[in-house]
């Protein structure tokens, strides 16, 4: 991919600065400890101490917020997300490959100052563009958002009474701001795409978000020749291969639909053991299998199979939403653990 040049960004708000080093705070551990050492902070210490610490150097200049920004920018596509998968135009996409015909098309949209360059936005309050990315046969479009919600919190609720008596009930909700980013992925060699959102809450709509952005590049990238990848037969698949004794990913959790639109469900009892196992339950499961469609598959894809070697420490949490045709990856993974599961899901559509 092209180097990155780092437009100036908007004003932040006190609002915005104080949230982004909440969002800093926020991530795992070795990631916190990581950048703190790259930027020459001391990393022990609790929460509250590097708090303190980050805005002792936000305040005289030698940490700057874009930075934190950035910091975000580069973990948030892989860290807990949904994605979808595409395959690409059947037309003639040679065009793409051109850097002087994508620079034309954003030019003539007033966003030619975003390729191969990055705004460091916090929160837009609405879906923004922040950087569009064409180099090593990939164009790559990402966008920022602010949502907000509130979530039911009972152990902050209280009790009263009226001054005549009657008892009042006070329900808590706590309002919660997060930073949503997406990124549509296009490896114009292989002509493949792919969609990324990162985790929203409970319940967020993902196809809401999807169709947002599409509406938000469709001017210039006219997303309706992309077909989304079938993802139902590829619970059937790994279980097939967990079945036949070569096992690409451990099934913890299954749903297939029947051809009338029944349900049946297994469980394994711990995420460390496998659905299949017991001999009177496999051939139920077989049966349903070969006769039904895949509607939900709860996975950890293995960290070492006959497919790859090793490209995480642990297995990988994926839960493939059969029935939305997306992938969920419930917990934060490296880049490269992402990509080779994505790859094995579309290799086994």
């Amino acid at each position: 991919m092209a180097s990155i040049k780092l437009l100036n960004p908007p004003e932040y708000s006190d609002d915005e600065r104080k949230l982004l080093i909440d969002f800093v705070l926020a991530l795992r551990k070795s990631q916190i400890q990581a950048f703190l050492t790259d930027v020459e902070i001391p990393k022990s210490g609790t929460k509250q101490e590097l708090r303190e610490r980050l805005q002792d150097a936000l305040d005289d200049g030698r940490l700057t917020y874009q930075k934190l920004v950035t910091l975000l920018d580069s973990v948030a596509p892989w860290g807990k997300q949904h994605v979808f998968l595409y395959q690409g135009p059947r037309h003639d996409i040679q065009a793409w490959k051109n850097p002087d015909h994508i620079f034309q098309l954003l030019k003539q949209q007033r966003l030619g100052k975003l390729l191969n360059s990055r705004l460091p936005l916090i929160l837009p309050e609405k879906l923004t563009l922040s950087s569009i990315m064409h180099g090593d046969g990939r164009l790559r479009v990402t966008a920022v958002e602010r949502r907000e919600y509130t979530e039911r919190t009972p152990e902050l609720d209280d009790h009263g009474e009226t001054t005549s008596g009657e008892k009042i009930t006070l329900r808590a909700y706590v309002h919660h701001v997060t930073r949503t980013l997406v990124a549509f992925e296009w490896d114009l060699d292989a002509n493949v795409a792919m969609l990324q959102i990162t985790q929203l809450q409970m319940e967020g709509d993902y196809e809401k978000v999807a169709e947002h952005f599409c509406r938000l590049i469709n001017p210039w990238l006219d997303t309706k020749p992309f077909t989304m990848v079938d993802l139902r037969s590829v619970i059937s698949a790994l279980q097939d291969l967990e079945a036949s004794g070569k096992p690409e990913a451990r099934s913890h959790g299954i749903q297939y639909k029947s051809p009338r639109g029944r349900r049946v469900a297994a469980h394994s009892p711990t995420p460390r053991d496998s659905v299949l196992g017991e001999a009177f339950i496999d051939e139920a499961i077989s049966s349903v299998r070969k006769n039904g469609v895949g509607h939900l598959g709860n996975f950890y894809w293995l960290r070492t199979t006959g497919q790859s070697t090793a490209v995480s420490n642990s297995d990988t949490h994926v839960i493939i939403v059969g029935t939305k045709s997306r992938v969920n990856f419930p917990t934060p993974n490296s880049e490269d653990a992402i990509r080779h599961v994505l790859n094995r899901v579309r290799a086994l559509s």
